[in-house]
């Protein structure tokens, strides 16, 4: 072999070091990108006849209960609002679950419309004050919420791709060079 044939050839430890860096490299991906998947972005109040009422809040991994409230521990539920500033349009409001154990938000994002955060408080007040048929009331923003981690996942598994091939390719390398050596 010639000087400029050899030097085309990759030796198999710089490929080995290689695939070890992007092995790793692709790590950090899946682990901010299954953290921002199971971001609890879907709330959901179920309310029984006559209580209680359970929140939940899940992600595309997980779910957790928030809290199981009987009727009495229920003391309201109200909109906030989140007044406008210079770089937002106009404000924003979000129903807000008030129990004797403290404040619950009922949906993840902040809505633009108040009367859609008013029909949720209203249902609910008018729940706790007269009882009567169960209802179920949930807001689901996991899409919204998971686009970040979608990208990092599916980046992640793009480098890992890369750092198997680079992998095999390090392998095949190595018993090149050992058939060569003798």
């Amino acid at each position: 072999m010639s000087d400029t044939e050899e030097s085309a050839v990759t030796p198999s430890r710089s490929l080995s070091i290689a695939a070890i860096a992007f092995l790793l490299m692709s790590v950090p991906f899946f682990i901010f990108g299954l953290g921002f998947l199971d971001s609890k972005a879907r709330i959901v109040l179920e309310c029984k006849p006559g209580g209680p009422c359970i929140l939940t809040r899940a992600g595309w991994l997980t779910e957790e209960e928030v809290g199981t409230f009987p009727l009495d521990e229920l003391q309201e539920a109200r909109v906030d609002r989140r007044r406008a500033t210079r770089g937002d349009v106009e404000d924003l409001f979000r129903p807000v679950l008030v129990t004797s154990r403290g404040d619950f938000p009922l949906s993840y994002e902040w809505m633009t419309e108040e009367s859609e955060a008013s029909r949720v408080t209203r249902s609910i007040n008018r729940f706790r004050a007269r009882g009567g048929p169960g209802f179920t009331i949930w807001h689901d923003h996991r899409l919204n919420a998971g686009r970040l981690g979608f990208v990092f996942t599916i980046t992640g598994s793009l480098v890992l791709a890369f750092g198997m091939w680079l992998s095999f390719r390090a392998s095949r390398r190595r018993r090149e060079e050992k058939q060569a050596l003798g």
